[in-house]
């Protein structure tokens, strides 16, 4: 180590330092070659590469074609759309022949202080759907004595009708219903009606003046 600092010989100690710096200088030359070499033979990143080193988001990706899995003729870049559903029409009113009426009680004969009530339905017997209207102002039933008189009729106290459109698909049922008080009414619904007697009594049920087949209830006394 003290000759490399201290350099002994016949030459002067300056001719020893030159030479020596000269030695490192050219050692230098040889590792900045060496580098330069090993750099020349990796390869070099493409501008957008070094730009997506330094900032992501300022590059964006390109995507190639996608392979298509599904087999038979190729699709071009143009499509047609389907053709859409055609607004389904709207249902007719049912004509009077398409309609079937019925007329029931929910007993043949009722006990003392038990009210009546009374079913009138409608069916669709034809082979289309169609729209019926049922509601109070086309409706009524109508019970009558043995001799013929009327004795009590669901108009004679209806306050207010109302309007009951119903689609009737084939072969399908409304019903409309309503109770008798077993108390007798006449047109304008007059207060302090009596009671009807015991009896046999027949109901009548229509529908837009249409009359369902009467039936015949008894009141018990």
């Amino acid at each position: 180590m003290s000759s490399v600092l201290h350099p002994v010989g016949p030459e002067r100690r300056a001719t020893y330092w030159r030479r020596r710096l000269v030695a490192v200088l050219v050692l230098l030359l040889l590792v900045a070659g060496l580098a330069l070499g090993v750099r020349a033979l990796l390869p070099q990143a493409s501008p957008e590469q070094v730009a997506a080193q330094l900032d992501p988001q300022r590059v964006s990706p390109t995507l190639g074609p996608v392979a298509s899995t599904a087999t038979g003729t190729p699709t071009t870049g143009t499509s047609t759309a389907s053709p859409s559903p055609s607004t389904a029409e709207a249902v007719e009113p049912c004509a009077g022949g398409a309609l079937e009426l019925a007329l029931t009680s929910d007993a043949a004969a009722y006990g003392p202080g038990v009210t009546p009530k009374f079913t009138l339905s409608v069916k669709n017997v034809g082979q289309s759907p169609c729209t019926a209207e049922i509601g109070s102002a086309v409706r009524a039933f109508v019970v009558e004595d043995a001799a013929g008189a009327r004795v009590w009729s669901s108009a004679d106290c209806q306050s207010s009708t109302s309007a009951q459109s119903y689609e009737l698909a084939p072969g399908k049922w409304r019903t409309m219903s309503t109770s008798w008080s077993r108390q007798r009414s006449a047109a304008g619904c007059p207060d302090d009606q009596p009671a009807a007697e015991a009896g046999t009594y027949t109901v009548q049920g229509t529908w837009q003046d249409t009359p369902a087949a009467p039936l015949t209830v008894t009141l018990a006394g």
